[in-house]
């Protein structure tokens, strides 16, 4: 897994987290940086799901709320399992809809597609795609 996709998950799954305080217990955005002991810009970057906050603040934050640390990355896999589950269908979407073309139309496709992968490289999705079309080597 790549160090962007591992920044993604952790910045939704803190975002959603600092959202469930805030609705659970009412709280403004500027009470929950004061609370913790932040400036509000810093807070509401974390809070947006923009930036990962340090290690510091994080502590701050389970510590303000009585949140155990690991509480904070318990989800990481659950939302790689159902983004696994998302790339699927969308894959399966995409190779019945490549199926329903015609050679003419399959062939311009594989075109755009090669010339995509080249300027995009590691494009996960083009990869794959191509490894399971017959023939597209």
């Amino acid at each position: 897994m790549e160090k962007s996709e591992i920044e993604k998950r952790l910045k939704t799954l803190m975002c959603g987290k600092l959202k469930q305080i805030k609705e659970k217990n009412g709280y403004s955005l500027e009470e929950m940086a004061y609370e913790i002991g932040l400036d509000y810009a810093s807070f509401y970057s974390i809070y947006k799901g923009r930036t990962l906050p340090r290690m510091v603040t994080l502590f701050q934050i389970s510590e303000t709320y009585g949140i155990p640390l690991e509480a904070w990355f318990r989800d990481v896999e659950k939302l790689a399992v159902r983004e696994r589950a998302v790339r699927r269908r969308e894959f399966s979407e995409l190779a019945r809809v490549f199926n329903r073309l015609d050679i003419k139309a399959q062939k311009a496709t594989l075109k755009i597609l090669r010339h995509y992968l080249r300027k995009q490289k590691g494009c996960e999705v083009v990869s794959v795609f191509f490894s399971a079309l017959p023939g597209a080597a």
